[in-house]
């Protein structure tokens, strides 16, 4: 019973984590089409998403860890797990990475910089397609 409950916990934070990418990505795009930087109350809202992301990515490693433990005795699973957890490990790095310009430009009172958050963003597109890809490949 146990392990059902922390899968659901997991695939629930994968839910909130997608979310996030998808929309502070959504956000981010109109502003790009529009040639604008986001304002203020935007840039607190994907603060606010951030923070969100940066949590639900926490809480993906803790029960991973927990569920790795419990189903396989470890982490050593196979190539693929390892690619996807090293994937993931510069994801939550760069998601923390993003929180704290996002969190030091809301703080300053500014806009956070458009090139950061669009890389960043790219960045972490990238690296959930390829932790989702390694971790189908793992479990086949």
């Amino acid at each position: 019973m146990i392990i059902i409950i922390i899968k659901f916990i997991h695939y629930l934070a994968i839910v909130f984590s997608g979310g996030v990418l998808v929309g502070s990505g959504l956000i981010q795009s109109v502003y790009n089409k529009e040639n604008k930087v986001p304002d203020i109350t935007i840039s607190k809202i994907l603060k606010i998403l951030g923070f969100i992301g940066l949590v639900s990515l926490i809480v993906l490693w803790i029960s991973g860890i927990i569920l790795s433990n419990l189903i396989y005795g470890g982490f050593v699973i196979n190539s693929a797990f390892t690619f996807k957890l090293v994937a993931a490990a510069f994801l939550l790095i760069l998601s923390f990475f993003l929180n704290l310009h996002v969190y030091n430009s809301s703080k300053k009172n500014l806009p956070p910089n458009k090139k950061i958050v669009k890389i960043s963003t790219m960045s972490a597109r990238t690296l959930i397609i390829v932790v989702l890809i390694s971790a189908a490949v793992a479990f086949n």
